[in-house]
């Protein structure tokens, strides 16, 4: 870090190569610890590697560089694995993965780093989806846990894009939309499987309130903010299909044809 300070005002990008080093090598010197000579609790692991996920994203910012904003985020999320003995808190594993994601969308919204919006949604469905799968089908299943978490991540990647998109005043991309629909889908599907261990009659329910929200969205943004009618639209086609879902999902037999 001493050397990438010297260095930072004349060779900026090869000083960021060093600050990298020297982040990758503060994250094994606490996971050695921890795990290997035991210096440490769980708890105090886990908040040191908290503070240097912290000051990565502070360096970044002062360096001006994505590359290292990148880095963090990488190391923010594989801090859980880092100290993780093996029990698991979902609770607050998923806390400070939604802390994690609000300080990297907030980073990448002032910076217009639009890949850490892609990292950190593929990151945090990955995580999310391999946890609630596990957990699901598990002896002890936490179904109220996996959903509540499951709308919050929905919402943020919702905001994300939207909150994107208004401050551009464009349209949306290719990826901004794949992530909207992707976003919606992924957490629906989630949605499916734990209510159809938790509670299957509010299944249909469930899919109405996914296509009155996409509607609301849609509503909303337009008017307010003149949402790009693309997305717009999207938002539109999502609410007719979530409806449309919500009939065969709820009914059966000859009320099916009836709402036909």
């Amino acid at each position: 870090m001493g050397i990438a300070h010297k260095l930072r005002d004349k060779f900026a990008a090869f000083s960021s190569v060093f600050v990298a080093g020297a982040i990758a090598i503060f994250y094994f010197t606490i996971g050695i610890a921890f795990h290997d000579y035991k210096l440490f609790s769980q708890t105090t692991a886990f908040i040191i590697m908290v503070l240097i996920t912290g000051f990565s994203c502070f360096i970044s910012l002062s360096y001006n560089r994505k590359e290292l904003a990148i880095l963090s985020l990488i190391g923010g999320f594989a801090v859980p694995f880092m100290v993780s003995t093996g029990e698991g808190n979902y609770v607050v594993l998923f806390t400070y993965i939604l802390i994690l994601d609000l300080g990297i969308l907030a980073i990448a919204y002032f910076k217009k780093w639009n890949i850490l919006n892609i990292l950190a949604f593929v990151f945090t469905i990955l995580l999310y989806c391999s946890w609630m799968v596990t957990d699901v089908f598990g002896a002890k299943p936490h179904y109220l846990g996996a959903l509540l978490f499951g709308f919050a991540f929905y919402l943020v990647f919702i905001a994300m894009n939207i909150i994107n998109n208004v401050r551009n005043k464009g349209s949306f991309t290719v990826i901004e939309l794949s992530i909207l629909v992707s976003n919606t889908f992924v957490f629906y599907a989630a949605g499916m499987v734990i209510l159809s261990n938790y509670h299957p009659e509010f299944k249909g329910l469930f899919t109405t309130l996914l296509g009155v929200l996409n509607f609301g969205y849609a509503a909303i943004l337009y008017k307010k903010f003149h949402l790009d009618k693309t997305a717009a639209y999207l938002l539109i086609g999502l609410t007719l299909t979530f409806i449309t879902l919500a009939i065969p999902v709820q009914f059966e037999g000859n009320y099916i044809t009836l709402f036909w």
